[in-house]
């Protein structure tokens, strides 16, 4: 860890609860911010389209920076 750590734009390797603009909700854990995607780890759906269900997503996620609503750090 160096001192340059705390000004990462995003939180890598934190769990967080993203909502896109679309309604669709995950919470995950952040394992990369590239250019203009976030690749997300263990995911979980919380919402989609604003349907409030919960589904594992198996493997990895990416998506778009443009299309994330708000990212917020719940651990």
């Amino acid at each position: 860890m160096s001192i340059f750590d705390r000004f990462r734009p995003y939180p890598e390797l934190k769990m967080v609860i993203i909502n896109l603009r679309s309604g669709t909700s995950f919470r995950a854990v952040v394992r990369q911010c590239t250019g203009q995607f976030v690749v997300l780890r263990n995911a979980e759906m919380l919402q989609d389209l604003g349907h409030a269900e919960r589904h594992i997503v198996d493997g990895e996620v990416i998506v778009r920076l443009a299309d994330v609503d708000f990212m917020q750090v719940v651990s």
